[in-house]
């Protein structure tokens, strides 16, 4: 492969990948839309004594009503299958990091890190994530949310609920934090504080403001679409050399793709669960693509490693050398 064509491929990877940012971006914002626009209406139709149109705007009603698209007719506890699933992928996680830290020791540092770089925030993800699902699969019941408030809560069990919400929301900022460091726009130490604080005001959002179970799965989800894709979408373009490097060592077809899916089942649930996504397999099918997207990165990362890493950089130091050798002839 000559370098023009290498080239060409690191800016199409930039493009495809700036390309998915953007529409990440507008399907996030447009989901928030709806979601406040429902809100607006059910509360309206609540106080109401009309209740004959008692109907949602835009998104399902059963997914309005419990927060997650429940799949009665495949599972009996949708939540606690979710759990299960999730509590699976994280000991593959796991277990994952111990063999590769057997080979990384028997080569003597030699082979790849992937296990050691991306699995285990990973794992971490999954258990916190399992325990999230295990924690609504104890107040539903033949797959309908019970009503469950702040008030039911006690101070150890908000104190729990927090911590639980800090470790999935995470993502979002320390993505956040990793792309304004790798776009020299902050220095690492301001960076994760960035983070930091962003964490505690979507975390204190929640607790303070909302607080349902029925919102956390779309104020999860919106919170770290927006804390990942934005980002990048304002500070990393897709044309400079240092954009394109910063994209192209991220992002490939296969990770693209996956991000791509995860996407449209995110959006897919709550817009079609009473049309036929609760049929396919609920919010089940979602925690499916996560596991998949992880999948994908890490076979990604560890093939990207193997080979030496995406070569852009090397490629561009070396026009930089030809072109001083040309001045100097």
């Amino acid at each position: 492969m000559t370098a023009s064509s290498k080239n060409s491929r690191h800016h199409r990877r930039a493009l495809l990948s700036w390309r998915l940012d953007i529409l990440s971006c507008t399907a996030v914002i447009a989901l928030l839309f709806c979601w406040l626009s429902d809100m607006n209406q059910l509360q309206q139709q609540s106080s109401s004594e009309n209740e004959s149109d008692d109907d949602s705007l835009f998104l399902s009603k059963s997914f309005l009503t419990n927060g997650f698209c429940l799949a009665p007719q495949l599972f009996d506890n949708t939540h606690f299958s979710c759990a299960s699933f999730d509590f699976f992928c994280a000991c593959i996680c796991i277990l994952a990091v111990l063999v590769g830290n057997i080979i990384v020791n028997n080569d003597h540092g030699a082979a790849n890190k992937t296990f050691s770089t991306i699995l285990p925030g990973n794992a971490i993800y999954f258990l916190a994530h399992s325990y999230g699902h295990y924690t609504f699969s104890t107040v539903v019941v033949n797959n309908e949310q019970q009503q469950f408030t702040s008030d039911s809560e006690s101070i150890t069990e908000k104190i729990q609920s927090a911590i639980i919400l800090s470790f999935i929301l995470s993502i979002g900022p320390l993505e956040a934090a990793s792309t304004l460091i790798k776009s020299n726009k902050l220095s690492p130490r301001h960076a994760y504080v960035m983070a930091g604080s962003m964490l505690a005001i979507q975390v204190g959002i929640y607790h303070l403001v909302l607080f349902n179970p029925s919102y956390a799965l779309l104020y999860i989800n919106i919170s770290i679409i927006l804390s990942i894709s934005l980002p990048k979408l304002l500070f990393v373009g897709y044309t400079s050399e240092q954009d394109v490097k910063l994209r192209s060592t991220e992002s490939s077809l296969w990770r693209t793709l996956s991000g791509l899916l995860v996407l449209v089942v995110l959006i897919s649930e709550p817009f079609f669960c009473d049309v036929f996504f609760a049929k396919i397999g609920g919010h089940f099918l979602f925690d499916l693509t996560l596991a998949l997207d992880v999948l994908t990165a890490v076979v990604m990362e560890g093939k990207e490693r193997r080979s030496g890493g995406v070569d852009y950089e090397e490629e561009v130091e070396e026009k930089k050398k030809n072109n001083n050798k040309k001045k100097v002839s």
